[in-house]
């Protein structure tokens, strides 16, 4: 075959990362040049725990064959099941089985074959090098837009990785007051660039949990008000401890979300490119670290130790 029939993709073999030469990708949809790819905490989960059988990247970003950039809804979900027509494509049997990244190859490649219905144009304004973070802000869409976010007045986000810093970014187009509250000085100066308001420790209605733990659980419902709602964007990898005697006696709801989809009607993923658009300064409150895909490799242990104030690794391809 000849070279031009191949390209370089991420595969992790023994739990290792490793930059291949593969097979350019084929099947039914349009083939966009891949541009810049994000490392989610995900990605770590699976790799660590040896669930990774897939070429990496669900937050992806790229140019598609005319010229337009575009960032890539990774979940392909069927469109046809009353799920999806409902607007609720995370409860659709195939798109997890089917996203890219977690259950078919991913976006840390040269390329990487999408159909079009689920490639979501980008603003002018936008750079492409950032635009793989709409994935991640259509996760805090759909989360906040669960608790009706755009009807509160304030918002008490507790974890400031990526995720909660999203969530920030989201609040803050909704018109919402934003407090955050995170473990690490270098998140907190990331969420002050995105007009978060430090703390205080008084409750909200509206408490987003975006860590992941027992201890941001507790934390979370200990913040909400009595009858408020606790978002949770947030991934479980582990079980946690459900703080039931505090929550039960003050009824707080807990709502959890997963992905994206048409949560109000409108789609998630459009709503996020918008938000991207309309915050230039998310990019640089969140993207800490930079490298080619060739430097696949110390992205992951950069990625995984937060050595050095890592709050989001990117690749550019």
């Amino acid at each position: 075959m000849d070279k031009n029939d191949y390209m370089k993709a991420i595969k992790v073999r023994n739990n290792q990362i490793e930059v291949c030469d593969v097979a350019n990708p084929i099947g039914d949809g349009v083939v966009i040049a891949v541009r810049s790819v994000g490392i989610c905490g995900s990605d770590l989960h699976l790799i660590d725990s040896g669930m990774m059988n897939v070429t990496p990247g669900h937050e992806i970003a790229g140019i598609a064959p005319n010229g337009k950039e575009v960032a890539i809804e990774p979940m392909l979900s069927c469109g046809t099941c009353l799920d999806c027509l409902g607007g609720d494509q995370p409860y659709c049997e195939i798109a997890l089985p089917n996203t890219m990244g977690i259950g078919i190859d991913g976006g840390m490649a040269e390329k990487i074959v999408v159909p079009e219905r689920f490639l979501v144009p980008l603003n002018s304004t936008v750079d492409i090098g950032a635009a793989f973070l709409v994935e991640p802000l259509a996760v805090a869409v759909r989360s906040l837009l669960r608790v009706n976010v755009n009807n509160t007045g304030r918002v008490i986000v507790v974890g400031g990785g990526t995720i909660g810093l999203c969530c920030v970014a989201v609040a803050k187009y909704f018109g919402a007051e934003v407090e955050l509250e995170a473990r690490h000085p270098h998140q907190i100066e990331a969420g002050l660039q995105l007009g978060a308001l430090s703390g205080e420790g008084k409750p909200a209605s509206v408490v987003v949990e975006a860590a992941g733990t027992s201890s941001a659980l507790v934390q979370a419902v200990s913040l909400c008000e009595k009858g408020g709602s606790v978002a949770i964007p947030a991934t479980y990898w582990s079980p946690v401890q459900l703080p039931g005697m505090e929550m039960g006696m003050r009824e707080i709801s807990l709502v959890p979300s997963i992905t994206y989809g048409h949560t109000k009607g409108r789609r998630d993923f459009e709503i996020a490119a918008k938000i991207l658009a309309n915050t230039p300064e998310l990019s640089r409150a969140l993207i800490t670290h930079r490298f080619p895909l060739d430097g696949a490799a110390e992205a992951f242990d950069v990625a995984r130790t937060r050595s050095e104030g890592a709050i989001k690794v990117a690749l550019d391809v």
